[in-house]
């Protein structure tokens, strides 16, 4: 694994998260976004954020993981905040979108973390088969979602392989100012799309070497079977919504 793990990559690691069913890991992120989406409270997405931590926790991943992700996107949080500031939002409202934010971020990481990649194409492409009626080509459009989520760590994997090793040749990236990180980008940009082409066209060979196909039918050694954890979670998720819409009074 790279020395910086990022968003989107696999931690290898056995823990209850890791063996939920992918297809409903994908249901209850869903139903995670429809609630963030129906409440304004700073109370229920204070809750949601409650419990997404607890699944970080349970995930076994080093939550620094998940902590580096926030910092990371620390400008967008600025952004945010000053977005707020310049519409004249309520300071509640504003903690309100930073919540919810960090909410997708950080559930799209435990997602990214636990599901492996053979995992993620079997939990897409099952969901996505309801929508079979429209005559889609499910196989494909899975492997085309999954391999976008995958190559932002493989990007960011090169990229700081590729400005390590500019650095030891004098052209230091992470410790410049704003004008050093902007001449050091340019000198390695080249190469640093020249590896991520490499890397692209060896994963496309191991593919071939494993005789993938997207029109057959593909089999998992792990078996995906829904048990009683997956159940569990999917009813709390459910749960969750159900008691916010009896609160609003819309039920």
């Amino acid at each position: 694994m790279y020395s910086r793990n990022s968003f989107g990559s696999y931690y290898p690691i056995d823990s209850l998260i890791h063996r939920l069913n992918p297809v409903v890991k994908l249901i209850n992120f869903l139903l995670t976004i429809i609630l963030i989406c129906i409440s304004s409270s700073i109370y229920v997405n204070s809750f949601v954020l409650v419990l997404l931590f607890v699944m970080l926790l349970m995930s076994y991943v080093p939550f620094k993981f998940y902590l580096n992700s926030i910092w990371s996107l620390r400008y967008i949080y600025i952004i945010i905040a000053f977005l707020c500031l310049y519409f004249d939002t309520q300071m509640v409202e504003c903690f309100v979108y930073l919540i919810k934010f960090t909410i997708v971020i950080e559930y799209l990481n435990l997602l990214a973390y636990t599901t492996s990649p053979s995992e993620s194409i079997y939990g897409i492409e099952k969901f996505l088969s309801f929508f079979n009626f429209l005559y889609l080509p499910i196989s494909k459009l899975a492997f085309k979602i999954n391999a976008v989520l995958r190559f932002i760590p493989l990007a960011q994997g090169i990229e700081y392989k590729t400005f390590k090793a500019a650095s030891s040749r004098g052209i230091d990236y992470y410790h410049g100012t704003i004008f050093g990180r902007i001449y050091a980008y340019l000198k390695v940009h080249s190469n640093f799309g020249k590896l991520i082409k490499h890397r692209i066209h060896e994963i496309q060979e191991c593919s071939e070497l494993r005789l993938f196909d997207l029109k057959k039918y593909r089999t998992n050694y792990r078996t995906n079977r829904v048990n009683y954890n997956d159940i569990f979670f999917l009813l709390f998720h459910l749960g969750l919504i159900l008691v916010h819409l009896i609160e609003s009074g819309i039920i």
